[in-house]
């Protein structure tokens, strides 16, 4: 199966040139694959309404929008968009498509375009403008981590 056949069967609506996904290798993780990888979440886990979840390379949001749907479970659509589901995707497109899928602005502090080995991670507006609204007490002293520079050492895994 051709892999831009691979995305539409699994929920992208963009239509990808062979050359764009040979350079980006987006290849989109199948719904069945996504309900078990979360059934094997601890259900403690899935009930603290403290519990954040990051996918770092969302795609079209798969992952998390199988996540939202059991998380609904146990909390309001509201606190897990805006206090437990975080994304970075870099492809502006499925970026875009991301956030139409689960339901939030391409705006929304919590799901990001940005290059996954060299993004923060701090989401430093959302914890700025969290801190100002009185829901997360602000760190006294925060620097986010160092840029990873050696490409060299960031993994791929399949």
């Amino acid at each position: 199966m051709k892999k831009n056949k691979h995305n539409l069967e699994v929920g992208s609506n963009i239509e990808r040139s062979d050359e764009r996904i040979k350079e980006t290798q987006e290849v989109f993780t199948p719904m069945e694959l996504v309900e078990s990888m979360i059934s094997d979440i601890d259900i403690n886990i899935l009930k603290n309404p403290e519990s954040t979840f990051i996918d770092n390379s969302a795609g079209c949001g798969n992952f998390l929008i199988g996540l939202k749907k059991r998380l609904l479970n146990y909390h309001t659509e509201e606190h897990i968009l805006n206090h437990m589901l975080y994304a970075v995707e870099m492809m502006k497109d499925n970026h875009k498509e991301l956030c139409s899928n689960l339901g939030v602005d391409v705006n929304h502090p919590h799901y990001v375009c940005a290059d996954a080995l060299t993004y923060d991670y701090s989401f430093g507006e959302l914890m700025k403008l969290e801190s100002q609204l009185g829901k997360v007490k602000k760190p006294e002293s925060y620097s986010p981590p160092p840029k990873n520079n050696e490409p060299s050492q960031a993994r791929l895994f399949l």
